[in-house]
């Protein structure tokens, strides 16, 4: 039964989903919503409503993470370790990426430069716990693509466009395997597939309609 994805198009953490379909060749339907004014179905549909919402038959998902393990569990094989410690040790990481988004959406909402540079300072040091966690690569694990690696793809997509407003989260000097890691990530054919083409126009028009230190940069010419 093909699985019905509905999140709104800057959403970080429906991303997630989709290119885990994609990496594994799942045929599913997603429809966007607008979250200032959701239809009454999804609000009837989702009990938190929030998203994302995944949709199996009349079964329904929702918590992203909850919804990425259980795609990668019914569309095997799995991209975390076989190893249960470090299954859990990913999955760990994966949850302190969320946090990191958190963080980078900090960014978009702080209203002037003190605000952004605590963001930003709160956001490098989650970076540096990041940058020791690496290895060799190309992957987090090594060799081997796994979730964890796609999980962070939404996140590092987000922080190129602050950065291009104003640069401070990606620091090449400072994070040299962070950096090297999401280069060869972003190159990954199936990230341009997994948002909407016009993502980097919608995340600067909401940075500039948050009229915060980003949004008025962008509004300078600056970013």
């Amino acid at each position: 039964m093909k699985p019905r994805l509905i999140s709104f198009k800057l959403c970080p953490f429906v991303q997630k989903a989709v290119l885990t379909l994609l990496h594994k060749g799942v045929d599913f339907d997603i429809e966007y919503i607008d979250l200032e004014n959701p239809p009454g179905w999804f609000l009837e549909l989702s009990p938190l409503g929030r998203v994302p919402v995944l949709q199996v038959g009349d079964e329904v998902l929702f918590e992203s993470s909850v919804i990425v393990e259980y795609l990668d569990e019914v569309n095997p094989p799995s991209l975390h370790p076989t190893d249960p410690l470090k299954k859990a040790q990913n999955r760990s990481w994966i949850e302190f990426g969320n946090e990191c988004l958190m963080n980078a959406f900090g960014l978009v909402m702080a209203d002037d430069e003190a605000a952004w540079r605590e963001q930003n300072d709160a956001l490098l040091g989650k970076l540096d716990r990041l940058e020791q966690q690496l290895g060799d690569g190309p992957y987090f694990n090594g060799d081997a693509l796994a979730l964890v690696d796609l999980c962070y793809i939404p996140l590092f997509q987000r922080l190129q466009y602050c950065d291009e407003a104003c640069p401070g989260p990606l620091d090449a000097h400072r994070h040299p395997k962070l950096q090297a890691w999401r280069a060869g990530l972003m190159e990954l054919p199936v990230v341009a597939r997994s948002t909407v083409p016009e993502i980097r126009d919608l995340y600067r028009r909401m940075m500039q309609m948050k009229g915060g230190y980003l949004g008025q940069r962008i509004d300078l010419g600056e970013g």
